[in-house]
């Protein structure tokens, strides 16, 4: 004897219909915001935080070795320098420093960096510790610095350094 108990069917049609349409904006609201991560770090040059401290330390290397090929690599055509004294520095006028050997800097060290990147452009921010000669003369001093950076041509290159000096207290 077979006893029938009539099934009530767990979803209907509406209720499927409901839970598909959301479940379709569910996986194009995470299908967006990955594509769009992806996006992100792809524009900027798969760049982070990583990239922008090597970089300041790369610039430290090649200006205490006056590395003419890399500053010349690593400098915007339309980088500028604010100096120290509130005056401004071109591009040619930073490099002559270097080839020159007018300035010759024995130590550069950075610290408290702060990165921030916007795409295709960065700013480092931080303070550094330089020792070293300018036309002959020693000398050291600390400044705080602000350092912005644009990605061209597949690589990041400085477009403008800001120096302030730290005073003694």
């Amino acid at each position: 004897m077979g006893c029938s108990i009539p099934m009530k069917p767990l979803f209907n049609r509406g209720t499927m219909n409901r839970f598909a349409s959301r479940s379709g904006v569910l996986l194009l609201v995470v299908g967006f915001g990955f594509i769009t991560e992806l996006l992100s770090h792809s524009q900027s040059g798969g760049a982070d935080e990583r990239t922008f401290i090597l970089l300041q330390h790369d610039w430290a290397e090649a200006r205490k070795k006056s590395d003419m090929v890399f500053l010349e690599n690593f400098y915007a055509s339309e980088f500028t320098v604010g100096n120290m004294n509130g005056s401004e520095s071109s591009r040619a006028e930073d490099l002559a420093m270097f080839s020159s050997g007018d300035m010759k800097p024995a130590v550069i060290t950075d610290g408290e960096l702060k990165v921030t990147i916007y795409g295709q452009a960065a700013m480092v921010t931080g303070v550094e510790h330089l020792e070293g000669t300018y036309k002959g003369h020693p000398g050291q001093f600390d400044l705080r610095f602000t350092n912005v950076f644009v990605n061209r041509d597949h690589r990041w290159q400085l477009v403008r350094h800001q120096g302030t000096p730290i005073s003694k207290r």
